[in-house]
């Protein structure tokens, strides 16, 4: 083996050995061996409810254990996620405060003053294993629904990640702290018990919790003590349902409505389109009958032989300038650079449609004003030719690859034969 090969070789390892040690490639992952953990070591967190082996797992299988989860909480998954990351919208119903607590020792943690922010999360695959036998199902290994963490992910960090079963109303969540490591390319667990007692206290003396406690299941596990903490969310009143209902419904309409808005800020310059080439083919049949009405002496078809040229060339103009990028754009470059302070270039998708909405609804206005409420067929086909052979001009414009140069000559192609057809005796 040369030198050249010696050092490729050693660069080849290099790398992998760098992907493997970050987590990057995972060599033990077998996603086709799934293993079955024992049924004396599941725990059933609501009674009549599905089984939950309570730890989380590298891979399908109970061998590859890592951390014990730590938390259960009951609830929707959208309360108990919304508790989490954002609990001021949360609902409940009143309850009695002279009401007996249910059985089970409650552990008094100090709670901080200021609640912790929550921000979405990434980190490595993890499983856990659901027994939803009870109803009617079997045993599932899945991954987190979802992961929050508060810190940085290179300096340290509290990091949850959260498993809701389908058929119940709780999350089982896995708490623990961890450090970046820049030898070992990756993080490495430090605490879960303090994080356990952190995440329950932020649940303390809440008005939508109604319970929280720990429950002893005996779970082993590096730097855990078997104790699991089970918080109870506070049931919705009828009023609440109705309330969340409501600001859900509030949400929708001011999301539809930025999105509404988001889409009309990307989509300026198709507006702009379609009152470009409506206003160009209505102008022109406008001018030739003022034209007409005010030089009755001149022959009509003087007018015809300005203002055809006008619509024939004006209006794929007019396209091109509204939909082709400035960085793609060679002749009418002063024009281009107009168009550019009307935002973003359009996409070939909007292109295209703006332009048939845009021509099309010329032509539609145009036969109204002139009582003509029915078309012979051949003239329909005639027109929708003509729209899509501009849209696709439109489409193709938009384009700056091979793909483009395609749909700019099939359109423009289309859009001549179109012309050609009246003239020559077709249409």
């Amino acid at each position: 083996m040369n030198r050249r090969q010696l050092l490729f070789v050693g660069l080849l390892v290099l790398a992998a050995s760098y992907l493997v040690a970050s987590g990057s490639v995972d060599v033990t992952d077998d996603s086709t061996s799934y293993e079955t953990p024992a049924s004396d070591r599941l725990i059933q967190p609501e009674e009549g409810g599905s089984y939950l082996w309570p730890y989380t797992s590298r891979n399908r299988s109970p061998s590859d254990r890592t951390l014990a989860i730590n938390l259960v909480i009951h609830g929707s998954d959208e309360r108990v996620q919304q508790a989490l990351v954002d609990e001021t919208g949360l609902e409940w119903e009143e309850t009695d405060p002279e009401e007996e607590e249910a059985e089970g020792e409650t552990y008094e943690v100090d709670a901080e003053d200021e609640t912790i922010e929550w921000d979405d999360a990434h980190g490595s695959t993890r499983y856990v294993y659901f027994d939803t036998s009870p109803h009617g199902g079997e045993g599932i290994w899945v991954t987190e629904s979802y992961q929050l963490h508060t810190g940085s992910y290179l300096g340290s960090r509290h990091h949850i990640r959260a498993y809701t079963p389908t058929t119940d109303d709780w999350t089982a969540i896995q708490i623990h702290q961890e450090y970046w490591d820049w030898f070992r390319l990756r993080h490495t667990v430090t605490d879960i018990r303090d994080s356990q007692s952190m995440l329950e206290a932020e649940f303390l003396d809440q008005p939508y919790v109604e319970e929280v406690r720990r429950e002893y299941h005996g779970t082993a596990g590096p730097r855990h003590d078997g104790w699991l903490s089970v918080i109870e969310l506070a049931t919705v009143g009828l009023l609440g349902v109705l309330g969340v209902l409501e600001k859900e419904r509030l949400r929708t309409i001011r999301r539809e409505a930025y999105d509404l808005l988001e889409w009309a800020h990307a989509n300026v310059r198709g507006f702009v389109l379609v009152g470009a080439l409506a206003g160009l083919f209505l102008g022109v049949r406008t001018a030739g009958l003022v034209l007409e009405a005010t030089l009755p002496w001149i022959n009509p078809k003087a007018f015809v032989a300005v203002l055809y040229p006008v619509l024939i060339l004006g209006l794929p103009i007019v396209t091109i300038v509204l939909t082709q990028p400035l960085e793609a754009a060679s002749r009418f470059l002063r024009l281009h650079h107009g168009a550019s302070w009307l935002g973003r270039p359009l996409k070939p998708q909007p292109a295209l449609l703006f332009t048939i909405v845009g021509l099309g609804m010329a032509f539609v206005v145009d036969f109204a004003s002139l009582g003509i409420s029915a078309l012979p067929l051949e003239l329909f086909l005639h027109r929708l030719g003509l729209l899509f052979a501009l849209g696709l001009l439109a489409a193709g414009a938009a384009r700056t690859d091979a793909r483009g140069s395609v749909l700019f000559l099939a359109g423009l192609s289309g859009w001549a034969v179109g012309l050609a057809m009246p003239l020559l005796g077709y249409v």
